[in-house]
């Protein structure tokens, strides 16, 4: 007759702590993952928070100039930063132009950090 304990299988205690070993590092990787995402959110949306602010004083001082003049027709430029310009246009004391324009060339930036390192 055989014993109930011969029937089962015995799982080593190595094969279990390699299990949690794994669960671990696959936890420590989604961590830095997530890190890595909300550092890259954040940063840009500093960047945007930035261009609005720069965008809408441009665009008040446009509106002052405009209404300074009481919508005689006339075409100016607004500087947004370093490399964008509002374009406004009035004919007729109506707005036909109201458009953000680049004042110098496009390059694509083809740098894609994975990961960055702060002192």
């Amino acid at each position: 007759m055989k014993n109930k304990a011969e029937n089962r299988t015995v799982i080593n205690i190595g094969t279990s702590l390699m299990v949690v070993i794994l669960i671990g590092l696959a936890f420590a990787v989604i961590a830095a993952l997530a890190i890595s995402s909300s550092q890259n959110n954040y940063n840009l949306s500093m960047k945007l928070a930035s261009h609005t602010e720069e965008y809408y004083a441009a665009s008040n001082a446009a509106n002052e100039k405009l209404a300074n003049t009481g919508f005689a027709d006339q075409e100016f430029t607004e500087t947004i930063n370093d490399s964008q310009v509002l374009s406004v246009k009035v004919e007729n004391g109506k707005i036909t132009k109201w458009k953000v324009e680049s004042t110098n060339g496009w390059e694509a930036d083809n740098t894609q950090p994975v990961m960055t390192i702060e002192d």
